[in-house]
């Protein structure tokens, strides 16, 4: 059986509230008891003195009868002469007086018998001494507060049960103020398991429940977010995947025409070759962006000269940029630093292949690198079609084209997006420039010598 949060606190709170009512009646009642006997103790004491005062100074001469006709009213009163034997009546023999007691008193000591274990306050009695002119007496006196015992029990009894049902009644409704939230929690949880990322709870309230249900709502945003980022990654894919394939597809049932001359058989194999590459390079593309978006991308750090690897990479694309006859300047500056080689060399060479793909033939591209404290920047500067001002800033993201600007010239939309991750990895910044028809500056700073942040 499932026991709610609701029950719970409510069984809770009234084991809580029983337990303390019954140690407070507990409590109440010993210490009222020990108050009431200090106090009767000295009453009765003194109502006896009173007693025996009033009668030496009476007109009666038999103690037993002064008794019988004065008042006593909450007291109960005794008399007991010097064979120890009782002249006025004794309670319907349910006031007894030990032998010792009553010998005692007659020898002119004063009794107290105050029992706190077994007696109560009414059971208390006091015993005093007095005589007249022939005899010895011995005068106990205990109080008559039978009534006002059972009064006070009852009245703190009904009061406690008061507390209890109350008490009780307020909490069960205030719970229902408590756990409403975490049911709504609870149902929009669920909503969430299943995909509705949509849902929110909306809580204006300002205590912990308050503060979890807006990290709840922080938390489904997130989400949401994330899923929009999914499905357009899973649609940028799909459709990457298939232009080429679509391709291959096509060319290689033309192939299967045996009508074919040589030359025309050459090309469509060779553009099957192209849409095979562009695949590879697209698969590689996602793995690498897989493999930075880890938690803990595997990185070797080492110190290398960066002038060197830049010079690398250039020779490396001769074969695109000579075919264009694109003029490549450089100013490299000699510069150590601590970076991943690999790393950075995908960096490189995502931004020289984008340079030479939108720069037109005869085109210039330079590339600069220099020091600044304690910084290394490095600057690629091309004369190619440029990039709207609209779409600059959407240019590093994940399968982001430019219309005009990319498209055409089988992109991924992955080489900015990997070139920013691997820079800032490596505690570096990426800044882009770029105007229609003049060309595009990106400018990558790195510090000198120093690891990269902690993802």
């Amino acid at each position: 059986m499932k026991r709610s949060i609701y029950l719970r606190s409510v069984v809770i709170y009234i084991g809580v509230v029983l337990i303390s009512i019954i140690l407070s009646f507990w409590i109440m009642n010993v210490f009222y008891i020990d108050t009431v006997r200090e106090r009767l103790e000295k009453d009765i004491t003194e109502v006896g003195r009173q007693t025996i005062d009033l009668y030496e100074n009476s007109s009666y001469a038999d103690p037993s009868e002064f008794i019988a006709n004065i008042p006593t009213f909450n007291y109960n009163l005794i008399l007991y002469n010097e064979s120890g034997k009782a002249v006025t009546p004794i309670d319907n023999g349910k006031w007894r007086i030990s032998s010792e007691h009553i010998e005692k008193v007659l020898n002119g000591g004063v009794v107290r018998v105050n029992n706190r274990k077994a007696s109560p306050p009414s059971q208390l009695n006091v015993g005093l001494p007095f005589q007249n002119s022939d005899s010895r007496y011995a005068l106990f006196i205990r109080p008559d507060l039978s009534f006002e015992e059972n009064t006070i029990r009852r009245v703190m009894l009904t009061t406690l049960l008061l507390v209890l049902i109350i008490g009780s009644t307020i909490f069960v409704i205030l719970m229902r103020y408590v756990v409403r939230p975490i049911q709504r929690l609870t149902e929009a949880t669920k909503k969430v398991a299943v995909g509705d990322f949509a849902v929110r709870i909306n809580s204006k309230r300002q205590d912990e429940i308050g503060d979890l249900s807006r990290s709840f709502d922080h938390m489904a945003q997130d989400l949401s977010h994330l899923d929009e980022m999914r499905q357009e990654f899973v649609a940028n894919v799909s459709h990457e995947i298939q232009s080429p394939l679509t391709s291959i597809g096509g060319y290689a049932r033309v192939l299967q025409d045996n009508s074919l001359d040589e030359i025309e058989r050459k090309k469509y194999l060779g553009i099957i070759q192209k849409e095979t590459e562009r695949l590879s390079k697209l698969s590689g593309n996602l793995l690498k962006m897989t493999t930075l978006d880890a938690d803990d991308p595997m990185f070797h750090l080492r110190i290398y000269s960066l002038d060197e690897q830049l010079r690398e990479v250039i020779l490396s694309l001769e074969a695109m940029w000579a075919e264009k006859d694109i003029e490549v300047q450089l100013e490299l500056k000699e510069v150590q630093i601590e970076a991943d080689y690999d790393q950075l060399s995908q960096v490189w060479i995502n931004l020289l292949s984008n340079s030479i793909r939108y720069t037109e033939s005869n085109g210039i591209i330079s590339i600069q690198l220099k020091e600044k404290a304690g910084e290394v920047i490095v600057e690629v500067r091309d004369t190619g079609c440029g990039i709207p001002e609209e779409d600059q800033v959407h240019v590093f993201g994940r399968f982001y084209k430019a219309d005009k600007a990319r498209s055409s010239n089988g992109g991924s939309g992955l080489g900015l997006a990997i070139v920013q991750r691997i820079v800032h990895l490596h505690q570096g910044n990426v800044l882009l420039e770029s105007k229609v028809g003049i060309g595009t500056t990106i400018t990558i700073t790195l510090p000198k010598m120093k690891r990269r942040k902690e993802t």
